[in-house]
This record gives C-alpha cells, sequence and structure tokens, in this order.
C-alpha cells in the first residue's frame, strides 16, 4: 500500500534531507517542518479522530521512512537519538517482544516506566511500519495481543485501537480500488474484525470515510460506492 502514503513518504525524505544537513536538530524543529510540509501539500498525519500531539506522533512515519526506506543504519540513527528518542526506544521494544520478552518488562527496561502514551507510541510506531509496508501484518497482531493480555488497565482502548487500525485497512482498500461496494466492505471489515478479535469494536463508516477521504485523500466517488446502504441506491434509483 505503499503508493497510498506516496506523498506522505516524499515529505518524510524532506524531513530527513534537512537532518541529514543540520538543519534540522530537535524534535520541536522536526515538529514544525514536519506541519509545514503537510499543511503545504494538504497532507494529513496518520490518524482517526483525535488529532492530539499528532504531528509529534507523526514522527513515527518520519522515523520509518528513515530507518526502512533510506535505510539507515544503527550508528546514523543513534546520532539523531534526541529527535527520535521515542521512536528508537519503540522500535527496540517491539524487537524484543516479538522475540518472547514480556511487554510491561520490555518496556520498563527501555523507557523506564510504562504509561498509556508510551503503550501506544510503541502501537503507533508497528502500526506505521505495517501501513508502510516494513512490518509483517502478522507481528503487528502478535503485538497487538500481547499488549492486550499484558496491560489489562489498557484493555478499552487497545480494543479502539484495533478498531482504528481496521477502519484504516478497510479505508486503503477503499482507496485503491479493491473494495468497490458495500458488500466487499463488509466481507473484509467481518474477516479483519475476526482476525484481530475485535468483533465488538467493528469500524463504523463515519470513521472509514474520515480517514479515506481525509487521511489517504480517495475520491468520493470511490468511498460513497463502497460506504452506500440499500436505502440510499433505492434513493438514487
Amino acid at each position: 500500500m505503499q503508493a497510498l502514503h506516496k506523498r506522505r513518504i516524499e515529505a518524510s525524505i524532506d524531513v530527513w534531507s534537512k537532518i541529514l544537513k543540520g538543519e534540522l536538530k530537535s524534535r520541536d524543529d522536526v515538529v514544525e517542518y514536519l506541519k509545514n510540509i503537510y499543511d503545504e501539500e494538504g497532507i494529513e498525519p496518520i490518524r482517526g479522530k483525535t488529532k492530539i500531539n499528532i504531528y509529534d506522533k507523526e514522527l513515527a512515519t518520519v522515523f520509518i521512512v528513515g530507518r526502512y526506506g533510506l535505510g539507515l543504519d544503527n550508528d546514523e540513527i543513534q546520532k539523531y537519538f534526541e529527535i527520535f528518542t521515542i521512536e528508537k526506544r519503540a522500535e527496540d521494544v517491539i524487537a524484543i517482544i516479538l522475540e518472547g520478552e514480556n511487554p510491561r518488562t520490555a518496556i520498563t527496561e527501555k523507557f523506564g516506566t510504562v504509561d498509556e502514551n508510551i503503550v501506544f507510541r510503541i502501537l503507533r510506531l508497528a502500526m506505521t511500519s505495517v501501513l508502510l509496508g516494513f512490518m509483517k501484518e502478522d507481528d503487528f497482531i502478535n503485538l497487538l495481543f500481547k499488549f492486550e493480555e499484558e496491560f489489562s488497565e489498557f484493555f478499552k482502548k487497545i480494543q479502539g485501537f484495533k478498531r482504528f487500525y481496521i477502519a484504516f485497512r478497510l479505508a486503503e482498500e477503499i482507496a485503491s480500488g479493491k473494495v468497490r461496494n458495500r458488500i466487499e466492505k463488509e466481507a473484509l471489515k467481518h474477516a479483519l474484525c475476526l482476525r484481530l478479535k475485535a468483533e465488538k469494536v467493528a469500524p463504523p463508516d463515519w470513521l472509514i470515510r474520515e480517514i479515506a477521504t481525509k487521511v489517504i485523500g480517495a475520491p468520493e466517488f470511490r468511498v460513497n460506492d463502497a460506504l452506500r446502504t440499500k436505502s440510499v441506491e433505492a434513493r438514487i434509483s
């Protein structure tokens, strides 16, 4: 699905060119520059409904593009650790959890503490890696299940994160033209909900529409076709 995120990836490459030239030296500088690029190009950060600290969270995209798109190695990434402290630690946490480490232990080891913000920054980095094609969806789902099992205090919000991911995947499939009507949309939604054990938190159409049109930039007619109900079709005919 990288093609759907082409402009987002190009913006991240632009940011990295400034970082590598030494023109952006702090996290705040990078966040501000990224926001300016997105505003100029009409790009929305990866998001659902909330926009709280969204450009700081979007540094996950910049980090992933540099790390895996541009192929920056550990030594190169370490030079910019102060900018990408959250993302680098999150990457390390994901790796050791997938190797079998307990999530709470892994997070405490790398971050020194466990809180809601850290937990969901880690999940966001993993999700972004999947969306940009640098992580297997199976690994992401495995990570989600491990977090769900370990962090019972965040159970409802992890369920909400699953809903966000399912909505994003549906929006991508609609934007790419692979899901063309409501029947196909409902079939894929059901399959994703089963796969993520999220039958009770299936995303509503308004969230899928929000992501498809505003975040991914899919044409309205394509989204309308995929989300149109029988009652609407009947009125049109």
